[in-house]
């Protein structure tokens, strides 16, 4: 939507939050989290609580194309009368949300507003902590009734924020768009509303709640308040104020895209090829699934996200590697890291023809019983690098511990083609397979009871088979046959 303001505008905007907004220090430690900005002014806080009324968004680019509907809710109550530099706040207020509605209007045909006020009907005498109103309902090309409907507002009531917040989400007539609401306010909640609380409520009804505060000057215990809410800008001068509201407008409507870079050992964004989902982080519902991607310059692919929900991400790698609580930035290109350095393991096995059954083999994290994947023999996949144990299921199995895979390289383990043991009985009897492993002598197959002609697939080796005819039912009759199994050949035993 960007291209659709005025080429002036654009250019402040992008050279503002540059040379400004973005060279001030953060207070998140996060490269990719929202920005925030302090000082020490007194004056107005601005909120942009973003509420997102969602169902699974189909298509990225179709998220994008959606209207925008901007509730601006207004601060009326008796503290927004306070002067600043020979204006109330309310007018100060005023005089910015009219020129913004003006602006974005004028440069955005698919942008609604509209206007609820509070504190505005009662005295503050009155104590009515329900004093709330949508003033102008959405439409297109209502500014003008904005701008003259906030002339005839004066404040001098309670301050309602968290009630006036809970009626705003009736306001708007299409609850799939990209619905937002901008709070504009002293932030002095006086009816005992909880921010924190609300914001809680609304993930619990599968709402996502997104805010961007900013304000001219707050003590450290009102920011605390909208903390958990979002990130805010303090802001020292009107004109300042007036470029960070253009600044939050701009990313509201702009499209939020995401960079997700997959890190090898070595901190370098080169892995690629595996699948990823993000997840609300509040419902745990899917909203996107990717095969991540590089593209011909090495660079992963950009991806169109909605910013209004707060995201946990998968990486299905073997194992699979997770962030939770991702927040994006509105309006700006986002950057999201995941350490996944792969390597790969090889089960190469000669003789393989179409059709025939191969082992399966069994892989766990080094010491650990839990089952983390089955890998055909014959086949290569990527794991973490890491220590991995290995069941492979062959007869008899073969288990091999602390087998390394290290990244961007292949640790290969050749499984030997299996040989065909035959046994034929002279006589109906019961037979079983049995070998040496150092000092103990196991068990390898039961054939169980014999009476016909029978074929068991073994590992290249040493056996003995271990057979009693049924006839007398005496252990005395049993005999011990040694046995050699050579790799891709059959050996017959007649019994």
């Amino acid at each position: 939507m960007m291209s659709s303001w005025p080429r002036r505008l654009r250019n402040f905007l992008q050279r503002w939050e540059i040379t400004n907004f973005a060279s001030l220090p953060r207070r998140s430690e996060d490269r990719n989290g929202p920005l925030r900005i302090t000082t020490s002014f007194p004056g107005i806080i601005v909120g942009i609580l973003v509420f997102t009324f969602f169902q699974l968004a189909e298509k990225n680019a179709a998220a994008q194309s959606k209207d925008a509907y901007l509730l601006f809710v207004l601060d009326a109550s008796g503290s927004m009368k306070g002067e600043w530099k020979g204006k109330s706040k309310f007018e100060l207020a005023g005089e910015i949300l009219s020129k913004t509605v003006d602006s974005i209007t004028q440069s955005n045909q698919k942008v609604q507003c509209a206007l609820r006020a509070f504190g505005h009907q009662s005295p503050r005498a009155a104590n009515n902590c329900k004093d709330t109103k949508l003033e102008v309902p959405f439409s297109k090309a209502n500014a003008s009734s904005i701008v003259q409907r906030l002339k005839q507002i004066h404040p001098q009531g309670q301050t309602p924020i968290e009630f006036t917040l809970k009626q705003s989400l009736k306001d708007f007539p299409d609850s799939n768009a990209n619905n937002a609401i901008i709070l504009i306010t002293d932030g002095n909640e006086t009816c005992g509303g909880d921010l924190c609380k609300l914001a809680s409520e609304m993930a619990s009804k599968h709402i996502a709640l997104r805010p961007f505060i900013v304000g001219l000057g707050l003590n450290d215990s009102l920011k605390k308040k909208f903390e958990c809410l979002g990130n805010f800008y303090d802001v020292q001068s009107e004109d300042m104020f007036s470029s960070a509201m253009r600044v939050i407008i701009t990313r509201v409507l702009n499209p939020t895209t995401c960079q997700i870079n997959l890190l090898d050992a070595y901190g370098n964004a080169t892995e690629t090829n595996v699948e990823m989902t993000l997840y609300d982080h509040h419902t745990r519902q899917v909203k996107y699934q990717f095969i991540h991607t590089l593209s011909s310059r090495g660079t992963p692919d950009t991806l169109v996200l909605d910013p209004k929900f707060v995201y946990d991400l998968t990486v299905h790698s073997i194992p699979e590697v997770r962030k939770t609580e991702m927040e994006l930035v509105p309006g700006t290109h986002n950057i999201v890291a995941a350490t996944v350095p792969m390597g790969t393991l090889d089960l190469p096995m000669d003789g393989i023809q179409a059709g025939a059954v191969v082992p399966p083999c069994i892989i766990r994290r080094a010491g650990e019983q839990e089952i983390l994947h089955v890998q055909d023999a014959g086949t290569s996949l990527r794991y973490l690098a890491g220590s991995y144990d290995l069941e492979i299921l062959t007869l008899p199995e073969i288990f091999l511990s602390n087998i390394q895979i290290e990244d961007a390289k292949t640790t290969s383990i050749k499984i030997a083609r299996s040989g065909i043991l035959l046994l034929t009985p002279s006589e109906s009897g019961v037979a079983s397979v049995f070998m040496e492993r150092g000092d103990t002598t196991i068990k390898v197959y039961d054939f169980g009871s014999v009476k016909q002609q029978q074929t068991v697939n073994l590992q290249p080796g040493k056996y003995s088979v271990i057979y009693r005819p049924d006839k007398g039912k005496q252990a005395e009759r049993t005999r011990q046959i040694p046995v050699q199994i050579n790799s891709g050949k059959t050996t017959s035993i007649r019994l």
